[in-house]
């Protein structure tokens, strides 16, 4: 046998031998990865913008399935996606819709990504033989709440109310001198309701509430606007950064 052939089996066996002696455990991070590919290759414009479909389907081998598949690891890759549609200034209608699935045919530490538009599904979390999927819906018992994600922050870092931090995700909140808001301000140039943050098309949207001084984002004042990471706001003398966690 040549060198050159010699060589070339003994990668190959060599190589062979290592993955199946050595092969690793799939893993969260990779398939955040997966995920990040699969929201970059989806992505399209339209009109309204960026945008990608709201439904993803995770497949994974029978042993990573068995010890990954939970609701847990769900939500985190809920909250990744969420996060990177704000860094990304990209779009989302409908539901998010997540699925796990067992593929036999998959080796341990391998995982797929797909994805497709869902309009609707009539489940908060449901499983299966060999499918675990999460999705939010809209209607919810007192006693089996839905998870709240928070994926954002508002800090101040101009003002008298300097430091004063909130976490948030896709409930609405409300900002202003009023002690019913959920970030409230001292400062006396802002109204008692002077702005509100709205969850719209899996982004976070800013309005004034008709404030006496104005709401400006970025120096330039507004009405609405869609919020990207590092945008300033100014209300009155206060400045608040808005942040991806």
């Amino acid at each position: 046998m040549g060198f050159v052939k010699w060589e070339s089996f003994l990668e190959k066996h060599i190589e062979g031998f290592f993955n199946k002696k050595f092969s690793s455990e799939l893993e969260p991070p990779e398939i955040e990865k997966a995920l990040g590919h699969e929201l970059e290759r989806c992505r399209k414009r339209t009109r309204g913008g960026s945008q990608v479909p709201n439904a993803y389907e995770i497949s994974m081998g029978t042993e990573d399935y068995q010890r990954l598949s939970s609701k847990r690891l769900l939500d985190e890759l809920y909250l990744f996606i969420e996060k990177n549609l704000i860094l990304t200034d990209t779009f989302m209608d409908g539901r998010l819709q997540l699925t796990f699935r067992e593929d036999q045919t998959l080796s341990l530490g391998m995982c797929g990504v797909s994805s497709h538009y869902e309009e609707a599904a009539a489940v908060d979390v449901m499983e299966t033989q060999h499918t675990l999927v999460l999705n939010r819906s809209a209607f919810t018992l007192p006693l089996n709440l839905p998870t709240e994600y928070k994926m954002a922050s508002l800090t101040v870092i101009e003002g008298p109310d300097l430091d004063s931090y909130l976490e948030f995700g896709e409930k609405k909140i409300y900002i202003g001198r009023r002690d019913k808001n959920d970030f409230i301000l001292t400062d006396t140039k802002a109204s008692r309701l002077h702005a509100y943050v709205a969850f719209e098309r899996h982004r976070h949207v800013l309005y004034d509430a008709k404030s006496l001084n104005g709401t400006f984002v970025d120096d330039r004042r507004v009405t609405s606007v869609c919020l990207r990471a590092g945008d300033r706001i100014r209300i009155g003398s206060t400045v608040l950064l808005y942040e991806v966690i």
